[in-house]
């Protein structure tokens, strides 16, 4: 499944066997951001000598909040665990505690309840990339002619274009990780229960 240019820049394999989500449009913003932060206290320094150090401090605190709010907070997939970093919270996740993930405006996990009966904890990856809202009008005036002259009964229903969204998204290396660990732990296919075999959101 081919992925947008910002889609890659969200995706990114470590050497060590994790994955790394984030948006690639807030990648983007971190470094224009810092390109500019750097380049004002240059011209600072080169203008005023020593006395630029006063207009740092500007810089050095956008700087500072760009990397905590855009930067830092991710989600990390290992093979035996997801970590999710959030602006003020870390959770670490072992896959034997998700019930679901679910992948739809939000990343988010179903943890397994404490105690039967009781309802799942959520945990929501706050700056993981989700599922854009649906607009079959404007997939369709991107179509081309012949498409668009197509019998309307061929043309994919919500769920499927669902689906694709959701193959589409960095984040879907999460859901697919589950399901991994999930079949290869619980002996059962990913849509026994209907986990992910339905799109969710």
């Amino acid at each position: 499944m081919r992925r947008p240019l910002l889609g890659h820049l969200g995706l990114r394999r470590r050497h060590d066997g994790s994955t790394h989500i984030r948006p690639g449009g807030a990648l983007v913003l971190c470094v224009v951001v810092w390109l500019v932060c750097a380049a004002t206290v240059l011209e600072s320094a080169w203008l005023l000598g020593i006395d630029g150090w006063r207009f740092a401090v500007l810089p050095a605190a956008v700087s500072a909040a760009v990397w905590a709010l855009l930067w830092a907070p991710r989600v990390v997939v290992h093979e035996e665990s997801i970590e999710v970093r959030n602006v003020f919270e870390t959770r670490l996740l072992p896959m034997a505690s998700i019930e679901r993930v679910r992948l739809g405006a939000m990343l988010r996990f179903d943890l397994v309840p404490a105690e039967e009966g009781d309802e799942p904890t959520v945990i929501t990856a706050w700056n993981a990339p989700g599922v854009g809202r649906d607009k079959p009008r404007e997939r369709l005036a991107r179509a081309d002619g012949r498409a668009r002259a197509g019998d309307a009964a061929a043309r994919p229903g919500w769920a499927e274009r669902l689906r694709r969204d959701q193959l589409e998204s960095p984040s879907y290396a999460a859901v697919a990780a589950w399901e991994r660990w999930d079949l290869r732990h619980r002996s059962r296919a990913p849509d026994a229960e209907g986990a992910a075999a339905e799109p969710t959101r």
